[in-house]
């Protein structure tokens, strides 16, 4: 009976790795995008941005449904295991007998933090451009409409710096 059960926890772990290996896989993929995204933003590319934003959902829905299959597979291990409570990647590893299917799950497991960690530094970083970019744009068009409150100084023929008031949008600057 303990040799069915040792061969049902393998084949459950072999599923659980297949899992993890395609969830690396398609992280992978997310971070390829995300990289793609910022070289078009930096390259005002609309068309390759749309297509960067189509492929990334398609790839979140990906990942959220392996996501879930790992989580069943990861509960239906544990209970086989006898695992009680909270437990994780690396619980699960360390009480699999098989040595070689436990390192498996740890290094597909820390392959996979890894990932996450780089896409989400990569989304955050594309925000952050995303938002300055938006920024910039905002105040060229306050300039252009001549809505900005900031002051700029202007020298009298004295040389004595004098503050003006700007009077409208202008798209050339009358100082010398």
């Amino acid at each position: 009976m303990r040799t069915a059960e040792s061969r049902t926890i393998l084949e459950n772990s072999g599923e659980l790795c297949h899992l993890l290996d395609k969830l690396v896989l398609l992280h992978r993929n997310l971070l390829d995008v995300l990289r793609e995204e910022y070289a078009h933003m930096a390259a005002v590319d609309v068309k390759g941005l749309l297509e960067s934003a189509q492929t990334k959902e398609i790839l979140v829905g990906e990942i959220w449904n392996h996501e879930q299959l790992r989580l069943r597979a990861a509960e239906k291990i544990a209970r086989e295991l006898g695992l009680q409570g909270d437990f994780t990647l690396t619980r699960i590893a360390s009480a699999i007998a098989s040595a070689t299917e436990s390192e498996k799950l740890k290094s597909a497991g820390a392959a996979l933090q890894l990932l996450i960690a780089r896409a989400k530094e990569a989304n955050t970083k594309n925000m952050e451009f995303a938002e300055k970019s938006i920024e910039r744009i905002e105040e060229m068009k306050r300039n252009a409409l001549g809505m900005n409150n900031n002051t700029k100084e202007n020298y009298s023929n004295s040389g004595v710096r004098q503050p003006i008031t700007e009077q409208g949008g202008r798209l050339l600057s009358t100082e010398a």
